[in-house]
């Protein structure tokens, strides 16, 4: 078969698993293979209510200004190249709007390359700003040339400032609203552990962050607090853990995971996994067979199955929470702990990851033999303590669902922030 044939047949079997965190590649070293070798569509999208607008023009022609909507390529409509690409996309469960990052920047234009097409040229049809039909042809480019577009073309120029900016120094951040009265934001673009290198460092790092922050909200009176963990995507699960007993309304103990299993304790594949030589000693001894022929973990061994106890500095005020379709992994796990213990009140879009638990925690990844597709697995399912849901296979929806506008993108505006000011004020 042809390469990418053979890679689609690989991918709509990793999508058929339903588990975001089971993955395959055309290659291991994917972002080194793409920028070396890979032409695609010089335009970073962004998905907006089931449409795709630029966000920049990565060509160095001025006549496509961000904001347009592409509505077909080379004689395809949108609606049916949105339908391939998330056919292929793995996701939590039965999770579709979790499938928007794939029609997002690089990772559409990567996932166009490997099951639509790989054209030298492409044919587009865009609505403009006005509402006109503009007609539009450009070589494939790389994504080194790409990128360089991305910052050299002028009519990217207001998009670069608002979106393009460097990453801030540190991914958790305190700041107070200007224009709200006694309100913090915490701001998690993710829980990756400040440089932690075991469990241990990363809850101690979360713990001097959070308790520093709770001191300065109550030195300045705060009684409202937002959370956001929009675009979060996950990191150390203890981070999430300990985030929620911050914000616990109940004064008595919870538990935060109901269990973690496994399906093996002993497997040939092991040994491709990130498992420590000392950790593959100890496996058998970290696990209880069931009767079923799977393993569950002891308690003992994992802290965040024992019981979480609420902080006694935790936040008493008012909390909202703002997530959307790409809070992922450890925040997904986050946002279902909190939304059934009822922690703060929901705005945005259904998280990435399912409300009764996902998969991850130490993985498998290898390389087959032939293809040298790179695929990987994750070996632990983490089942969350939110009692029955009649919602099986869902992320955790928001009690109001706000969707992200055009009207934001143009305007750098935020109708989810703005909503949640709205609650706050009474609205």
């Amino acid at each position: 078969m042809l390469f990418y044939d053979f890679y689609k047949i690989i991918e709509s079997l990793i999508a058929d698993i339903h588990c975001a965190h089971t993955y395959s590649l055309p290659v291991t070293s994917i972002e080194n293979y793409f920028n070396r070798n890979m032409k695609t569509l010089p335009f970073f999208l962004l998905p907006i209510q089931n449409k795709e607008y630029v966000l920049f023009n990565c060509t160095d022609d001025k006549s496509i200004l961000p904001g347009f909507e592409l509505l077909s390529i080379n004689g395809q409509s949108m609606e049916d190249i949105r339908k391939i690409i998330t056919r292929y996309y793995w996701s939590d469960g039965f999770i579709e709007a979790s499938k928007n990052v794939a029609l997002k920047g690089q990772l559409f234009d990567i996932l166009y390359y490997a099951v639509i097409g790989r054209p030298d040229r492409f044919y587009l049809t865009f609505k403009s700003l006005n509402g006109d039909t503009v007609t539009y042809n450009t070589g494939a480019e790389t994504f080194s040339n790409y990128s360089k577009f991305i910052r050299k073309n002028p009519v990217n120029k207001q998009m670069n400032e608002w979106y393009n900016k460097k990453k801030p120094n540190h991914p958790w951040r305190l700041s107070f609203l200007e224009d709200m009265q006694a309100t913090a934001v915490l701001r998690f673009d993710a829980f990756g552990g400040e440089g932690a290198k075991n469990e241990d460092e990363a809850r101690l790092v979360f713990r001097e962050f959070m308790d520093k922050s709770l001191a300065e909200i109550e030195e300045r009176k705060c009684s409202n607090l937002i959370i956001d963990v929009r675009s979060n995507s996950g990191g150390w699960d203890n981070q999430g853990a300990e985030l929620f007993t911050y914000l616990m309304k109940s004064d008595s103990a919870i538990k935060y995971y109901l269990g973690k299993h496994s399906i093996t304790n002993n497997s040939e594949f092991l040994k491709f996994s990130d498992l420590s030589p000392k950790d593959l000693k100890t496996v058998k001894d970290e696990l209880t067979p069931e009767p079923d022929g799977t393993f569950t973990l002891k308690e003992e061994k994992s802290p965040t199955l024992q019981l979480q106890y609420p902080k006694p500095n935790r936040f008493k005020g008012k909390v909202y929470i703002l997530l959307d379709e790409a809070s992922f992994s450890t925040t997904a796990e986050f946002t279902a702990a909190a939304h059934y213990n009822k922690s703060g009140v929901f705005v945005g879009e259904e998280s990435a990851g399912a409300y009764d638990g996902g998969n991850g925690g130490n993985f498998i990844h290898l390389e087959l033999p032939n293809s040298k597709i790179s695929v990987g697995t994750p070996l632990v399912y983490y089942q969350m303590n939110i009692g029955g849901t009649n919602q099986k296979g869902r992320g955790t929806i928001p009690d109001y669902t706000i969707p992200i506008t055009l009207d934001d993108l143009m305007n750098h505006t935020d109708s989810q922030l703005e909503f949640v000011k709205k609650l706050i004020q009474g609205k």
